[in-house]
């Protein structure tokens, strides 16, 4: 998203830099203001049930991203929102349901999910490339990013729940 959104909205929406940077000022304000809320609603209702609706929020919007193909700013910038709101929840109910589950006796597991982010951060973008290749057009991307967070809502599914 970090990196192929700026180049869709910029090349095949029509977006100038300067709309594109307004953009992503609102659509990362979900970072800011949801770990804290959603780490208290997660203690009513539990982790699981919060992964299951951050991924089902962000492969939803991230899917309905092709199909909107004006460049209005808002509502680029609402669904980008959307999507950072699933991000940001399957985030802090990551380290939430992570750290419920290990120990520090488990020093291994920590250091190898504290790194796998940045590690995936170089990675993503490289296995995008052949798919660009593969793809008829670039709005696919989102279709196919789309499916693969379909994929961790059913992962999701199968964790056990953990109060």
């Amino acid at each position: 998203m970090i990196i192929y959104t700026p180049i869709y909205l910029h090349e095949y929406i029509g977006f100038g830099w300067d709309k594109i940077g307004v953009i992503f000022s609102i659509m990362l304000i979900p970072f800011v203001l949801l770990d804290f809320p959603l780490g208290k609603l997660s203690d009513k209702i539990g982790e699981k049930r919060m992964l299951i609706i951050g991924f089902l929020i962000i492969s939803m919007s991230t899917l309905i991203i092709p199909f909107i193909n004006k460049p209005i700013l808002l509502m680029w910038a609402l669904i980008l929102f959307i999507t950072r709101v699933g991000a940001a929840t399957i985030e802090t109910m990551n380290e939430s349901y992570f750290f419920k589950i290990v120990n520090e006796e488990n020093a291994d597991e920590i250091s190898f999910f504290r790194n796998a982010p940045s590690v995936a951060y170089v990675i993503a973008p490289v296995l995008a490339i052949p798919i660009i290749f593969l793809t008829p057009s670039f709005e696919y991307l989102f279709f196919i990013l789309g499916i693969i967070l379909l994929v961790g809502f059913l992962i999701t599914l199968r964790l056990k729940d953990i109060k």
